[in-house]
Parts: C-alpha cells; sequence; structure tokens
C-alpha cells in the first residue's frame, strides 16, 4: 500500500502500475474529509491498493484535465487506466463496489 500526494506532473507516472485510486479533494471540503476516513479504512484492510492524493486547489491542472467539477471526486485506476469514477462522499460499500470494478473489469 502506497499513500502518495503529487502534482499533476507525476501523476502519470505513479500510477501507471497497480491499482490506484485517485482522491481529488480541497483542504476546505468537508465531504473530502469524511470521504479520507473512509478511504483510508479501505486502504488499511486492502494493502494491494494504492492511494494517490490530489489537492485541486494547488494544482489546478488537476481539475482540467480530469474533469473534475466537484470535490471529492476519486478515480479508479488500474495500470494507468481509469475503470471507473466516483463523485460525493459515499460509504464504504459503493467505494469497495468502484474497486472491485477496476480490478476484475
Amino acid at each position: 500500500m502506497a499513500v502518495i500526494k503529487v502534482g499533476e506532473e507525476k501523476f502519470d507516472e505513479v500510477t501507471k502500475e497497480g491499482i490506484w485510486i485517485a482522491d481529488f479533494y480541497t483542504d476546505h471540503c468537508g465531504p473530502c474529509k469524511v470521504l479520507d476516513v473512509v478511504i483510508n479504512q479501505i486502504i488499511f484492510d486492502n494493502p494491494m491498493i494504492n492511494l494517490v492524493k490530489c489537492n485541486i486547489e494547488e494544482s489546478p491542472a488537476y481539475a482540467d484535465r480530469f474533469k473534475v467539477e466537484g470535490t471529492p471526486t476519486l478515480l479508479f485506476l488500474n495500470d494507468g487506466e481509469i475503470k471507473d469514477r466516483l463523485v460525493g462522499a459515499w460509504g464504504r460499500d459503493k467505494v469497495e463496489e468502484c474497486i472491485s470494478k477496476c480490478m476484475y473489469e
């Protein structure tokens, strides 16, 4: 399990191998903080899942590149390919459903 905070210029290099959740957030977003707890529980329980934290205020290019219109937004990647997207603060079951889709489709 890796948890990495990275700027947009390193995103592709970091996520090119493995299962990744890309968490697009802002520091002042309440739902982002709620979802962060859910994500941290999931990656603690599933060490093969990696997390990349993407602050769209610090790296606004993220919002443009990945069409992030609101936070929180999660992208689910397998070997660099986006497999699913989730917008909003969802519970563990929904996030794990997206992870399964990422891993097996």
